[in-house]
């Protein structure tokens, strides 16, 4: 349910309102099992999540179509666009200190790079792209 909302969800609330239950079940997933408790299974599963909300961003932020759309409705879909690329590392974070707080062995020391490098960097275009909006009025 959690992968399709990220790929099929029809707005971007859709996938902020799934991204942090995603990461909670993937945190009881990293805990039970005995398959998905190692970095080399995990990190995969969590580079693809990482993957498919860039997707996401990018099909909405369109660089050949956002400068078509209303000034309003396209600020508001790039100010969605971070907050839902910020949502991503800060629900990893946040489940990343439940697990370190809960005194487990097993902890999230996954490849940062690997998991923010490109959403980072979306949230930095997503910015220059609503400032421009800004300053076009």
């Amino acid at each position: 349910r959690h992968f399709k909302n990220l790929s099929q969800g029809t707005r971007f609330q859709v996938v902020m309102d799934t991204i942090p239950s995603m990461l909670n079940a993937l945190r009881m997933v990293w805990i039970i099992s005995r398959h998905y408790n190692k970095d080399e299974r995990m990190v995969p599963l969590m580079e693809r999540i990482a993957w498919e909300i860039a997707e996401r961003v990018r099909k909405v932020i369109s660089v050949r179509s956002i400068f078509k759309r209303r000034s309003e409705a396209a600020k508001t879909s790039t100010l969605e666009a971070i907050r839902t690329l910020q949502l991503w590392k800060d629900s990893y974070f946040d489940i990343r200190s439940k697990i370190e707080a809960s005194g487990r062995d097993q902890r999230w020391e996954f490849d940062r790079k690997k998991l923010f490098e490109k959403t980072d960097y979306m949230i930095v275009i997503c910015q220059n792209i609503h400032d421009i909006l800004q300053t076009r009025e």
